[in-house]
């Protein structure tokens, strides 16, 4: 995730198909329940994913990314 607040927006909603461990204290990595995938739109799962990607992605990298794809 591109935050630690944006890892808590996911996973202290208990409804949320995300969640964490004690593993991942300190660590901006999400999990998502396989058996739940399906509750998410794929939107939401696209938006999660690239935002996810955009965060660790080289700036130069990033910007071609999304320059590629009309997003500026």
């Amino acid at each position: 995730m591109p935050s630690e607040s944006d890892k808590q927006a996911l996973v202290q909603d208990q409804a949320s198909p995300f969640f964490t461990t004690p593993h991942f204290d300190g660590h901006l990595s999400v999990l998502l329940r396989a058996g739940r995938i399906g509750e998410l739109t794929l939107r939401e799962l696209t938006e999660v994913v690239r935002d996810a990607w955009l965060s660790q992605a080289s700036a130069t990298r990033a910007a071609n990314w999304l320059k590629a794809r009309g997003e500026q």
